[in-house]
């Protein structure tokens, strides 16, 4: 089988177009007959409002690319971190998942889940072939793609650098922190998840 390849600049450029054509296209043909079912709540929300620390996280059920469905309700219990970026930082995003998963997610004390946005995606970029390049990229943890921006939209997710994201283990939100794997900067959040474990604190 033929490797698929991540969309380039160009492509990404020449998708703005597709994605509002697309836009109204979802608006006037799929999201006003849905808002007429009884399945409504199953449709993405338009608009979510941005938490802050101590709230709680909006809920999701968002599958992985073995299409397992993952549930924010599901996860309580542990203190869950989750990773996104954009795709280009994919190999940024991997150094934090195997560091955090040496340390505390193979030990089973975190959920650690890397979430990824294809909300901006070329419109051309189907669903299965979007599971195709993360199967091959082979990532540590469960990769989630996110199609809507749920956990993005809940923080005003800037994609240009690495995020983490800290879930304490009632669901509330207990803190984001952005950038590049360091010494100095993973020794700061494997502190404040140490807290999480503690005591529930961030």
């Amino acid at each position: 089988m033929a490797r698929r390849r991540w969309p380039t600049h160009g492509e990404k450029r020449n998708a703005w177009w597709g994605r509002l054509a697309g836009a109204l296209f979802s608006v006037t043909l799929v999201a006003l007959p849905m808002a007429s079912r009884a399945g409504v709540g199953d449709f993405p929300p338009f608009w979510i409002e941005k938490i802050s620390p101590g709230q709680p996280f909006h809920p999701f059920v968002i599958n992985d690319v073995g299409d397992r469905a993952w549930s924010l309700e599901g996860l309580r219990g542990k203190p869950v971190i989750l990773l996104t970026a954009h795709r280009d930082l994919r190999y940024d995003l991997r150094k934090w998942a195997e560091a955090l998963n040496a340390e505390f997610g193979r030990s089973g004390q975190i959920h650690l889940l890397w979430v990824h946005n294809l909300s901006r995606y070329p419109w051309t970029v189907e669903k299965h072939h979007a599971k195709e390049l993360w199967q091959q990229f082979k990532p540590p943890v469960p990769v989630l793609l996110d199609w809507h921006s749920l956990v993005g939209r809940s923080l005003r997710i800037c994609y240009d650098t690495p995020n983490l994201i800290a879930i304490d283990r009632s669901g509330r939100f207990a803190w984001h922190e952005q950038g590049p794997l360091t010494k100095a900067f993973y020794a700061r959040i494997a502190e404040r998840i140490k807290r999480l474990l503690a005591t529930g604190a961030p």
